[in-house]
């Protein structure tokens, strides 16, 4: 980390308890160039935001005057402040989905760990000024002139004609399609788009049963929908087994990592911050025994539990490769994914799951027979 790239950052504490904010500034005290504001409430921080440039937000949720889901909503309600990254304070999951839907930009939990923290801040940081100059530059309808200059804009819109602007909603539109359109040229080698489609399909549905809005649960439809994309830089099939050996670990984390570093040379829309989470967690578990880094339990966001469980879910169905090399009937799929809740699924996740299993087996025939 290069902070020294980054110059003057105004970090902005919002915590009741002044011990908490006070060890958050030993923890980052050694970086000379943040400085830090604090704030004892919601109401508080809102004035600091009107009279400085706030770099990030490290938020607490339990204060008085004004919570931080108030404070969150305000924030996040104000378009000034749409390139302002906000970091909750928390390890509850039921307060983290509530939150991302709102508008959270990352989850912290305690007690606080410097290289975390560290790496935390500085990624939201270093994203949200390059978002905040790409945003500026487009507002002022870039053109292909500017777009090849050398202002730090990614490969995929320098092809935009010249004198049309275009909005992130644009840029993300955009991104869905010729990422997409990447998969399905790696998937005409396998013959599995079938597969990658009922697996997109099926988690934009437990997104829904989750309480992600409609616009999120599509994005995570599209972001499941190019999961794979980093096979594209390896030259033998991927392996779709439910035990992997170490080779074909090593194999998978090769194409992961490919996965996301391509999709991190993207414009951060709301579309790549998901889908470079699925890439990277969902082939992760619960018990921290999955690949590549070993994450577990809330280190793993709730949208590669989703993935995960939904892909399982139908290769179970569908793959005789994918365990124990045999089909296996809507009954034994059921007892699979209730015997590894807790250990490979999140369990809150694979209760509500198995709650609306017939729902899920109806779902998925009817996709079945619609992509026949």
């Amino acid at each position: 980390m290069k902070w020294n790239l980054l110059g003057n950052i105004n970090l902005l504490i919002v915590d009741d308890d002044p011990f908490n904010r006070q060890l958050v500034i030993n923890l980052l005290g050694k970086r000379e160039t943040i400085h830090f504001i604090e704030a004892e409430n919601g109401k508080e921080a809102l004035e600091v935001l009107k009279k400085h440039n706030i770099d990030m937000v490290l938020l607490d949720l339990h204060m008085p005057i004004m919570d931080g889901y108030e404070t969150l909503k305000e924030i996040k309600h104000e378009e000034k402040y749409n390139f302002i990254p906000v970091a909750i304070v928390t390890t509850d999951e039921e307060e983290m989905n509530k939150l991302y839907s709102l508008g959270a930009d990352d989850f912290i939990s305690k007690p606080f760990k410097l290289s975390e923290l560290e790496s935390r801040i500085y990624a939201h940081i270093e994203k949200g000024r390059y978002r905040k100059k790409y945003n500026e530059l487009s507002k002022n309808k870039i053109q292909t002139t500017l777009i090849e200059s050398k202002e730090r804009v990614s490969d995929e819109t320098k092809n935009i004609e010249t004198k049309k602007s275009y909005d992130l909603d644009f840029i993300e539109k955009s991104q869905k399609d010729i990422f997409y359109s990447m998969v399905k040229i790696l998937s005409s080698k396998s013959k599995n788009l079938n597969d990658i489609q009922i697996v997109a399909l099926l988690s934009k549905a437990l997104s829904l049963l989750m309480g992600y809005d409609k616009k999120q649960a599509n994005t995570i439809y599209h972001a499941t929908l190019i999961r794979e994309i980093g096979g594209l830089s390896i030259n033998e099939k991927i392996p779709l087994f439910y035990s992997f050996s170490d080779l074909h670990k090593e194999t998978y984390t090769t194409s992961i990592l490919a996965g996301y570093q391509l999709l991190n040379s993207a414009i951060e829309t709301n579309f790549i911050k998901v889908a470079k989470t699925v890439i990277l967690q969902s082939k992760e578990h619960f018990d921290g025994s999955g690949f590549p880094k070993h994450k577990k339990e809330n280190e793993i966001h709730n949208v590669a539990y989703i993935v995960s469980i939904s892909e399982a879910f139908n290769a179970l169905l569908s793959q005789k490769s994918y365990l124990n090399h045999k089909l296996h009937t809507a009954d034994e799929t059921y007892e699979v994914l209730e015997s590894n809740s807790g250990k490979r699924f999140h369990p809150k996740i694979t209760k509500l799951f198995l709650n609306h299993f017939e729902y899920f087996i109806e779902l998925r025939e009817k996709i079945v027979k619609q992509n026949i």
